[in-house]
């Protein structure tokens, strides 16, 4: 059903290479995309599946629940005769050394299913409950945590998402992501060490939306010294000969 699959719990990660797993996905962004948010019209996504003209060009991951039901998805989408989908939204400014294109990929169409968001504060991804206000969150600016919001564990199917993206990207040879997302997934990302570089303009669909680019080098040193025991739940389960070389540094300082 999934390759190459990591699991949390009742959750587990992976690469899609089932086609029965990859139409579950395309209908559960239809339920999130055109059903509960209305993002999409339901005519352009004939038979309940949400689809775009990326699809053939991209590789898709999805979390799935105890029952193998998709309940969340992402996808990267590679180079091709379309160019990015970021290059027709926004005009960007590349940060550093731009490497060959098929080194970069986009990260889109993160999803998270209606089931796993059931907290009335929870927003189309579920992290709005561990950021403050200013962020896009519900927590309160001043850094304190309601007593009904302690004890809230990690987003777990995001995360979980960015780790098995991020080892089919290292299997790949992929050094840059691109991302166009709201500033509440920027700051979720942040919070656990995944430094993105804004490199334009925002842009109006259905909210504020703002390009993003990642380095995946950079993000790994970011993790190695800031929060090293993330770094080394993103490598659980990537094979050791795609490990980066700072692991070997990190190894060395035990």
């Amino acid at each position: 059903m999934i390759d190459k699959s990591v699991q949390y719990g009742k959750f587990r990660f992976g690469l899609v290479e089932d086609n029965n797993v990859l139409k579950d996905s395309f209908r559960m962004r239809y339920e999130v995309y055109v059903q509960e948010f209305r993002f999409e019209k339901a005519a352009d996504h004939p038979g309940g599946l949400e689809k775009d003209e990326y699809e053939n060009d991209s590789i898709h991951f999805v979390c799935l629940n105890e029952n193998d039901s998709v309940v969340g998805t992402i996808r990267l989408v590679f180079d091709s005769d379309k160019g990015f989908p970021i290059e027709h939204a926004v005009k960007t400014n590349f940060i550093g050394t731009k490497p060959d294109r098929s080194k970069i990929a986009e990260i889109s169409r993160l999803t998270v299913s209606k089931d796993l968001r059931r907290r009335k504060e929870d927003g189309m991804y579920g992290v709005e409950s561990y950021l403050k206000r200013k962020h896009g969150g519900v927590l309160p600016d001043d850094g304190s945590i309601p007593d009904g919001m302690q004890g809230r564990k990690n987003p777990i199917i995001v995360l979980g998402l960015y780790q098995v993206m991020y080892h089919e990207s290292r299997r790949r040879g992929i050094s840059h992501w691109y991302m166009i997302t709201q500033k509440k997934i920027f700051y979720a990302l942040k919070k656990y060490g995944f430094i993105f570089h804004r490199i334009g303009e925002s842009v109006e669909y259905h909210g504020e939306r703002i390009p993003y680019l990642g380095i995946v080098d950079e993000i790994e040193k970011n993790l190695l010294k800031n929060d090293p025991d993330m770094l080394n739940i993103m490598l659980a389960g990537l094979e050791k000969q795609y490990h980066p070389s700072l692991e070997i540094h990190q190894n060395k300082n035990k």
